[in-house]
């Protein structure tokens, strides 16, 4: 019984340690997370910075660097190159789990024969997916690119020069930037083209006035001219080149307004583009296919508003991402979803929308009754099960849990689409509440039952120990403050078994810890 209360100390532990650790994924590899978002033009800042004196240096380029910025430079490229060494650290941690990977493999039937062995299966299917990220692309890319925190190799200037081939990993950020430039390329075009046309005539006026004036010594050409456009329209002004004609200064100050009137206009589309483009990430119409081993809710209803709750309430969208697919649009949630979990607008029985949020990949997929006006409960319940059907064709591995509104429609989803975790709509709620009616205090008792720190704990019976009937287990366990309640035997529960029911090894208990002080 050690192993039972042994773990409820180390639950914590490692869930703060799976915490940070999906906090460093969602940072360094997940595209959807805002914080890699940020993190990726942190990055690239980096990254730009600390090749300008290697580029320098490199090309041998006629330009001389002053000693304090030289030092400079020479300093700040030590400690990027440091930093992106502890990145490609944390990136090979994050990649995944080693500890699970190690229990599968130390499991594997072929590995039985010594305990050498099951260890060394255990270690090398631990290291299996670190090994295949180290192979892909980005990760040769970011181990080249700290190679030069090696000494001797520091003398190969092109490996010092390799650092900017990382822009291709963050690029997702320019990615955003171009792709909102993109969806306005042809106000732009116009934009910017009448932005030329205004600087390039005013400019070759104003020269003509003031060569006609005799201001040569400024106007010195054409080009001279527009350089001047450019800064006097930017409204910088240097004041190296200006009129000095009257007319030249009228024809300077028009220009000037139109060419603020044009810029702000400018200046005010690419803000636009930009916001529709959060707005578009926003609303749902972010793509997901990167997702692994995640929650996906499809539909939207007090159901789902419950779970999520719960969701957030026990920080499980901190260990995990939750995708929510459905119709409703954001707005009329009543509840606010955290960044931790992403909203996907449509309708979850299309393929290519659970497509988009990676359902292939999916851990855990949530089916609830999404009512929609002019339904009936027979049509709602038959849109579940279609999107039942196409989820159990997409993942077979899944777990899937449906809920549906009418009692018959349950045996549809058990017998025909083999998914056993079925909630009928207001059958679990009416049967606790006519328990209470019955019973006083039951609707607290069953709180209290699925509470996640103190209520019922399922742990398998080999990991407590070896025992031949339920009663040896459970006259041990109540030396320990527990209670067990029921088996679960090849996914069926047993609930109270007699005392006499032999155990296998393969069998979980439910415990009930004790409530009480002692």
């Amino acid at each position: 019984m050690d192993i039972v209360i042994n773990r409820r100390k180390r639950f914590f532990y490692r869930r703060r340690l799976h915490t940070v650790k999906i906090w460093v994924y969602n940072i360094l590899e997940n595209e959807n997370s805002i914080y890699n978002q940020l993190y990726n033009v942190f990055a690239l800042f980096l990254i730009i910075t600390s090749t300008i004196g290697v580029f320098i240096e490199l090309l041998n380029l006629e330009i001389k660097i002053p000693p304090d910025l030289k030092l400079f430079l020479d300093d700040y490229e030590e400690v990027v190159l440091w930093f992106f060494v502890v990145e490609y650290i944390m990136r090979w941690w994050a990649v995944s789990d080693f500890s699970q990977d190690f229990k599968r493999g130390y499991s594997l039937s072929s590995c039985q024969d010594s305990q050498l062995k099951r260890i060394w299966c255990g270690i090398k299917e631990g290291l299996r997916p670190k090994i295949q990220w180290m192979k892909t692309p980005y990760a040769i890319i970011d181990l080249l690119a700290i190679l030069p925190i090696i000494r001797p190799l520091r003398a190969i200037r092109i490996l010092r020069i390799l650092r900017i081939l990382k822009i291709v990993r963050y690029g997702t950020a320019i990615k955003s930037i171009f792709g909102a430039l993109k969806e306005e390329s042809y106000l732009f075009g116009i934009i910017f083209t009448l932005l030329i046309l205004w600087i390039v005539t005013f400019s070759q006026l104003v020269y003509i006035v003031e060569y006609h004036y005799g201001n040569q010594e400024q106007f010195k050409s054409m080009w001279h001219a527009i350089y001047w456009g450019i800064v006097t329209i930017s409204t910088v002004g240097y004041g190296d080149i200006h009129p000095v004609s009257d007319v030249g200064r009228a024809i300077t100050a028009v220009m000037i307004g139109g060419g603020v009137v044009i810029v702000a206009t400018m200046t005010g589309a690419f803000s636009a583009a930009l916001v529709n483009r959060l707005l578009v990430l926003k609303e749902g119409e972010l793509k997901m296919e990167k997702l692994e081993k995640h929650i996906v809710i499809c539909g939207w209803n007090e159901t789902a508003e419950e779970i999520v709750e719960q969701i957030i309430n026990l920080k499980i969208d901190k260990e995990k991402p939750v995708v929510i697919v459905t119709n409703v649009p954001k707005k009329e949630f009543e509840i606010e979803l955290p960044r931790d979990i992403f909203y996907k607008r449509g309708d979850f029985i299309h393929e290519h929308v659970l497509l988009e949020v990676g359902i292939d990949k999916a851990e855990h997929i949530v089916i609830v009754a999404e009512r929609e006006e002019g339904l009936s409960e027979r049509n709602i319940d038959a849109r579940t099960a279609l999107a039942a059907m196409l989820v159990k064709n997409l993942n077979p591995d899944a777990n899937i849990y449906v809920e549906v509104l009418l009692d018959e429609d349950a045996d549809i989803f058990v017998k025909r689409i083999n998914i056993k975790e079925i909630i009928i709509h207001g059958q679990i709620i009416g049967k606790i509440m006519f328990s209470s009616i019955l019973n006083p205090g039951a609707t607290s008792l069953m709180k209290s039952l699925v509470d996640k720190e103190k209520g019922i704990q399922k742990v398998k019976v080999s990991e407590i120990g070896k025992f031949e009937t339920f009663g040896d287990l459970l006259h041990f366990a109540r030396q320990y403050s527990y209670l067990p309640i029921a088996v679960e035997r090849k996914g069926e529960n047993i609930i109270n078994p007699p005392d006499s029911f032999k155990l296998e090894d393969t069998d979980f208990v439910f415990l009930l810890p004790s409530g009480g002080e002692g």
